[in-house]
């Protein structure tokens, strides 16, 4: 109760005397520079104005408080903003390493280019068939440079064709997408084998697969090299995207999208270590 007394009294000295200086101030200016009020002005100042400074600093925090209150909902905007950029990167980053590893498996798969063991031909593909109805393209390099019939041929991304023309200058190649192009198939998981056919545009088919066969998709396909000697084991085709029952039934048949942009080749390599072979002319 004491404590409560001697707060409200101190109140009421500093309201007295801040109410003591303003009209001193405001006397002060009405005498003049010179009056007799200008020096206990004077004095009153220097007393009131410690009292006003204690006053200000005390006030101080309420007036922080208050602008802190203001500015929350601009805060809570940029945390919500923050929180969900977070969320994002998260996203991105989890993604990545998914991408990442899958990316490393296909690097370890290519790396390995057990084909390319043997002597080769670089070439520079100059065109391509003057047929829809034929996929094929031509090379600058022919029987000069050592390119015969029947060779595989490859990318730096996996199967690309084999060579059904050749004259001394240049070749022909049948791509892996040409409907009349078959190549014996191995799944890299199961080790089951079959039969890719190309269908023009587009994905592969792999067939002959017995409806035993455990297919997956996301499954890597490579050259089983059971073609005579044709295309050497082991050169990437593509990646299994889907699986269905044949028409019969009695198989199934994967979709199977390839490694090589067939649109977008460029320098190939000639395997010159396949076993040529007499080829129909097309």
């Amino acid at each position: 109760m004491r404590m409560t007394y001697r707060r409200s009294k101190s109140r009421v000295v500093l309201g007295v005397l801040l109410a003591v200086g303003v009209t001193l101030v405001t006397l002060g200016y009405r005498s003049g520079a010179g009056g007799p009020l200008r020096r206990i002005q004077s004095g009153a100042l220097s007393l009131v104005s410690p009292l006003q400074t204690a006053v200000t600093k005390a006030l101080s925090p309420v007036g922080n408080f208050f602008d802190s209150m203001g500015r929350i909902p601009t805060l809570s905007s940029q945390n919500d903003k923050l929180r969900a950029e977070n969320q994002n990167l998260q996203r991105e980053l989890r993604q990545y390493a998914g991408t990442q590893q899958q990316l490393n498996a296909d690097q370890a798969l290519l790396g390995e280019k057990n084909w390319l063991t043997g002597p080769t031909v670089g070439a520079q593909v100059i065109g391509g068939g003057p047929s829809n109805q034929e996929w094929t393209v031509f090379l600058d390099k022919g029987s000069n440079q050592g390119v015969g019939v029947g060779m595989a041929v490859v990318s730096a991304d996996g199967l690309v064709g084999r060579v059904t023309m050749v004259t001394s200058t240049s070749s022909k190649v049948l791509l892996l997408l040409d409907p009349t192009s078959n190549v014996g198939a191995r799944l890299t998981t199961t080790g089951d084998t079959g039969l890719i056919s190309g269908n023009g545009e587009g994905d592969l088919s792999l067939g002959l697969l017995g409806v035993t066969s455990t297919v997956a998709a996301g499954e890597v396909v490579v050259t089983s090299g059971y073609d005579g000697g044709i295309y050497p084991p082991g050169i990437p085709i593509g990646r299994v995207v889907a699986v269905h029952a044949s028409d019969s039934g009695l198989s199934k048949v994967a979709s199977v999208q390839p490694f090589v942009a067939f649109n977008k080749l460029g320098i190939i390599d000639v395997l010159q270590d396949t076993k040529p072979i007499p080829l129909p002319s097309p």
